[in-house]
Parts: structure tokens; sequence; C-alpha cells
């Protein structure tokens, strides 16, 4: 099975209110959620815009050692490099 991603656009109660975020989903199963860092946060300019892996399942499941991303297309790809070293996706 491959590891192309299906990706769902959704809010995201992340406590500081609604994010931008995106579900993403290999193989049928959901193994990431994403949230876009916006002005609501408390955080440093740079950091604006950038993706925030919010919570991991499976072989993403190492989600709270703060992994940020320039662009959800890095975030994306680094959940498929997660998926492709941990094995084959069963349905």
């Amino acid at each position: 099975m491959g590891t192309e991603a299906y990706l769902q656009s959704v809010t995201v109660n992340t406590g500081t209110g609604g994010e931008h975020g995106t579900l993403v989903f290999i193989g049928g199963q959901l193994v990431a959620v994403l949230t876009q860092i916006n002005e609501a946060r408390d955080t440093e300019q740079e950091l604006q815009g950038k993706w925030f892996l919010e919570a991991g399942f499976g072989p993403c499941k190492d989600w709270n050692n703060g992994s940020i991303f320039a662009s959800k297309d890095k975030a994306v790809e680094w959940v498929r490099e997660q998926v492709l070293m941990d094995g084959p996706v069963a349905n």
C-alpha cells in the first residue's frame, strides 16, 4: 500500500480558540492532526503561519516533541516518512 495522504481541513479547539487544522489519513487511517500556528497563540513572531503536530497516532505518536514545520507540505512529508519507517499500512 502506498503512502498517499488524504487531507481533511478542520477547525481544532486547542484551548486558545479555533485554529485552522488538517487531519492526515494514510491508508484510510488517521495518523496525524496538524494545526497552523496563528496570532491567537502567545508565540514568537517567527512561528506564525507554521504548522504544529497537535496529535499523532500509530507511527506518528511521538508528537509531544514539539514538532513544528515550515509548511503543511513539510508536515505531511514528515508524516509519510514516519509511516514508511513503520512498515505497511493495513486497512
